[in-house]
């Protein structure tokens, strides 16, 4: 078995270039086996990687940039999403806020329920306006 004095001026020559392969097959068995000195052990995985014919690692492509940004888009559409809820239900309260005070009365109950009411005063409204335009089209227009 060889020294450590030895291995470690090997090991100086071949970071060098200087060995040749039989000594660069001897550092690898020294390395490969149990008896590795202390100060040395640093070099073992550098050692195994070169007996192993220096492997390529292949790392697999990360998935986390896809779902991070899926998880942004998400949340975007969760953010539009609650926006135009909240301009629906603002444009909710605009309109009722119109109708306040108004009521109907079907079979004597009178009723002041905006929601219940809202279609038919809409429907009264529009077949006023339909009322006015058929008025306004029978008029006859002045000639000059």
């Amino acid at each position: 078995m060889m020294k450590e004095k030895e291995i470690q001026q090997l090991i100086e020559r071949f970071l060098e270039g200087a060995t040749t392969n039989a000594e660069e097959q001897m550092l690898y068995e020294y390395f490969n086996g149990k008896d590795i000195a202390g100060s040395l052990e640093p070099y073992r995985e550098m050692f195994r990687w070169y007996a192993d014919g220096m492997p390529e690692q292949k790392t697999k492509p990360s998935k986390i940039p896809y779902v991070k940004w899926l998880a942004i888009a998400a949340s975007m559409l969760l953010l539009i999403g609650i926006g135009f809820g909240y301009r629906y239900y603002q444009e909710q309260q605009e309109l009722y806020a119109i109708y306040e005070g108004s009521y109907i009365i079907r079979d004597g109950i009178k009723n002041t329920d905006i929601k219940q009411i809202l279609p038919e005063l809409q429907a009264t409204e529009q077949e006023v306006a339909n009322a006015l335009k058929q008025q306004n089209n029978n008029q006859e227009i002045p000639t000059i």
